[in-house]
């Protein structure tokens, strides 16, 4: 275990010092490698300007690049126009969608509200003939429970008194009773 730590702990020297040295070569280098590239760079810089020397007039290739600037900012200030009226004609399409999309969800609350209200006036509607047939006399009743549609029939007898019904059905005919009495079990 002892002999183990000492290893460690000069394993850890040795890794400091190796990492010290090569800092301390690097910081003496730098100035070196700055010195050098200072130098390339000056060696760089003198080939440019005897090509640039070479040509016959290095004014009108500085023309020559400000008039391609010039034509790129007028390019580039056109597509910015451009894209200004494209972003004004979405905004007038995004309000007008949204007007759209307002007027429709109100014609939706519209149409719900009407909807609401016709199944209301049926209901109500419903009651007062459910009423009606239960005042009435077994036998008017059951003969004018033949003559309905068999689905309104059988919508109007499940929302009656079983007693009523009963009486009711007991003069209609065997056949439709029967079928009307199976609709009215399956119906609860």
């Amino acid at each position: 275990m002892k002999l183990l730590t000492q290893l460690f702990l000069g394993t850890l020297i040795i890794v400091k010092i190796v990492l010290g040295s090569v800092f301390i070569y690097q910081a003496e280098l730098d100035p070196l490698v700055s010195e050098w590239d200072a130098i390339a760079s000056e060696e760089v810089q003198k080939e440019p300007v005897e090509i640039v020397q070479e040509t016959d007039n290095p004014a009108n290739e500085v023309n020559i690049d400000l008039g391609f600037f010039l034509a790129k900012q007028a390019e580039l200030r056109e597509q910015e126009e451009e894209l200004t009226k494209k972003r004004e004609e979405l905004l007038t399409i995004e309000e007008e969608i949204n007007n759209k999309i307002a007027e429709l969800t109100q014609l939706r609350n519209e149409i719900k509200a009407m909807m609401a209200r016709k199944e209301t006036v049926e209901q109500d509607k419903i009651r007062h003939l459910i009423k009606a047939y239960s005042a009435m006399k077994p036998q008017k009743a059951a003969s004018l429970v033949e003559k309905l549609d068999m689905t309104f029939a059988i919508e109007l007898l499940s929302r009656m008194k079983g007693e009523v019904v009963g009486s009711i059905l007991s003069f209609v005919n065997v056949e439709k009773a029967a079928r009307i009495s199976e609709a009215l079990a399956h119906r609860k």
